[in-house]
């Protein structure tokens, strides 16, 4: 093991990235992808041939199509070209006859005529050639067709390998110390809820779009992203021009006037909006009466400079701030480490004890070390939430990156295109997910302290949590769940109302909102003296929701009847007796590692 961390601990998680991690999982992506290689048993080098014919046989056609787009323009050219003669020798008979000769007016005809025919000539011959190029690009294009379809069948045996799960394996290789789970099952979700107190509240206003749960020598996680919907409201706008005349004397002269003025009227009204939120929720025993909340503080944007400017200037605030906190019975103490003080924050902490004892100089040192890089990780980009025995911290950097892809993400006819976007995929999602735990991380006692024995219910409601229920249905065909009014983003919720027999099945409740076009009319006074009314156009949200219901099996490679047979064969044996039941739709259907998903139309909601 490296000294910079082991299978219990990580000691400098930014240089431990930096130094192994990132080049040992590169390596261990590689050798996933050569295996599968290996059991797909393709013919690299044929692949690789194909792919250069097509590349050659593409660059050749980008050649054909440049040389018919220039052709069509001489042609086109030509064409004016024809046009202006005829315009030019009828101007020149009908305007200019009385100033021009009548001899040199008509001798110009022959010149008209000859460069007509000239025109026509070469646009013939163009258009014989650009006939030919089309005809050998129509012949390309079959050539590449084929090509194409050869270059597919040499790798769909590889294609067909990419399954999920599969970045979460080279994940754990990696690092062993972060174990992923197959699913976010009721058993860890019950451990969260019931021994560290995670708040896991059936929101209507949230929905699961990814989850992934594991743990960290015992103590438990769950990385998730939720759709987020929210009512606001929106500001409409609309205008009329209005016009009128005034009359008065002007040296005693009756003078008229015309005036005009834009009048503006606007309305709010209520309007939903939508975002995306990736957090981390983290529970460990460590500090369990301490509760805490910081923001991020862009250190990674500031030089060395600025950041001691910005110490020198809040630190100050923060001493008077406790001063005045002593006098009105409050306990919190400026740290000795200003630069960690005032960069990480979390002044609105409850218990100075149990902060020193999490937050020790070593912490210190590993946490300013990943909010100050600029180059290795993401620098300060997270938030942290600590609610006594249950963290959370927000990643900004997690935001973008796509969590929930499906194994056809990977696939490919290129075997060099397909393997870069293996591995420089593989790659990222490592860093990404990584950084996102690097402030756990960099608390040495939220890895070494591992959580008392917890004894479980044993009676779950289903077999995995609504969070798993509720990323499913993300996944899967969502005009099937949508109402077929509804204009906006849905929330999907998911009901437990069976499970038994290795399947949980959910009532799919989507929430949106169709519209309707309104008018209001706004009263404003002109400055013709008079009140006009504007009308302010605007939309209506109104609420809809569509109950569906989803049964989803969860194939048990535990159980003793699936042991033998891998799990994408037990899966594909279940979709075979429902088609032989004929009680689903092949566009109903949706596989994600261990489940199958199907909505069950028979079913009453």
């Amino acid at each position: 093991m490296s000294e910079l961390y082991d299978d219990e601990m990580i000691y400098e998680p930014l240089m431990a990235y930096k130094n192994v991690l990132k080049d040992l999982h590169h390596k261990n992506a590689e050798e996933y992808f050569e295996e599968l290689v290996k059991k797909a048993n393709i013919d690299v080098e044929a692949n690789r041939e194909t792919c250069k014919k097509i590349r050659q046989l593409t660059a050749t056609k980008d050649h054909l199509v440049s040389t018919i787009n220039k052709n069509n323009l001489y042609k086109a050219l030509l064409i004016i070209g024809i046009i202006l003669v005829i315009i030019l020798e009828y101007a020149a008979f009908s305007y200019y006859s009385a100033v021009i000769p009548a001899a040199l007016l008509w001798s110009s005809i022959p010149v008209g005529i000859g460069l007509i025919i000239l025109f026509i000539i070469l646009i013939r011959k163009i258009s014989a050639k650009v006939k030919v190029l089309r005809e050998e690009k129509l012949t390309i294009d079959s050539q590449l067709n084929a090509l194409t379809q050869e270059a597919w069948n040499q790798l769909q045996p590889l294609n067909a390998l990419f399954k999920d799960g599969m970045r979460e394996e080279i994940f754990q290789k990696t690092l062993p110390l972060i174990k992923m789970d197959k699913m976010f099952d009721t058993k860890r979700f019950e451990y969260l809820v019931h021994k560290f107190g995670f708040n896991a509240k059936k929101d209507v206003n949230r929905s699961t779009l990814f989850v992934q749960s594991g743990e960290i020598n015992g103590n438990p996680f769950l990385i998730c992203k939720d759709l987020v919907h929210y009512m606001g409201t929106k500001v409409y706008t609309g205008s009329i021009t209005i016009t009128w005349t005034e009359t008065h004397y002007e040296n005693g002269k009756r003078v008229t006037r015309t005036h005009s003025q834009v009048l503006t009227a606007s309305v709010t009204k209520p309007c939903p909006y939508y975002y995306e939120l990736v957090y981390l929720v983290y529970g460990n025993e460590a500090a369990p009466d301490l509760v805490f909340s910081r923001d991020d503080s862009d250190a990674e944007k500031m030089s060395e400079k600025q950041i001691q400017r910005k110490v020198n200037r809040d630190i100050k605030k923060l001493q008077k701030l406790a001063e005045k906190g002593t006098a009105k019975g409050s306990n919190f103490t400026v740290m000795a480490n200003s630069e960690f003080e005032v960069l990480f924050g979390a002044h609105n902490r409850n218990n100075e004890v149990q902060f020193r004892l999490l937050f020790t100089p070593l912490a210190q040192k590993q946490l300013l070390q990943l909010m100050k890089d600029k180059e290795i990780g993401f620098g300060d980009d997270f938030d942290f939430d600590k609610d006594k025995m249950i963290n959370v911290i927000y990643p900004e950097h997690l935001e973008d990156f796509p969590l929930n892809i499906k194994p056809s993400y990977f696939y490919g006819y290129d075997f060099d295109e397909v393997k870069n976007k293996f591995i420089q995929y593989n790659d990222n999602y490592f860093r990404n997910i990584y950084f996102a735990f690097a402030p756990i991380l960099a608390i040495p006692l939220y890895v070494q302290q591992k959580p008392h024995e917890y004894i479980y219910k044993g009676l779950y409601d289903g077999y995995v949590s609504f969070y798993q229920h509720e990323y499913i249905a993300n996944l899967m065909n969502q005009t099937a769940f949508i109402h077929p009014l509804s204009r906006t983003r849905n929330i999907l919720k998911t009901r437990l109302v069976e499970s038994k027999d290795n399947y949980d099945r959910v009532v799919v409740t989507s929430y949106g909102y169709r519209t309707e076009e309104r008018v209001d009319y706004v009263t404003k006074m002109g400055g013709d003296g008079r009140l006009h009314s504007i009308p302010v156009r605007w939309t209506e949200y109104i609420p809809v929701s569509q109950d569906t219901v989803v049964d989803i099996h969860i194939v048990d490679e535990d159980k003793e009847e699936n042991r033998e047979h891998p799990i994408s064969a037990r899966i594909r044996q279940l979709v075979e007796e429902l088609r032989n039941k004929k009680a689903i739709d092949e566009k109903d259907v949706f596989i994600y590692g261990q489940f199958l998903a199907y909505i069950n139309r028979l079913s009453k909601k």
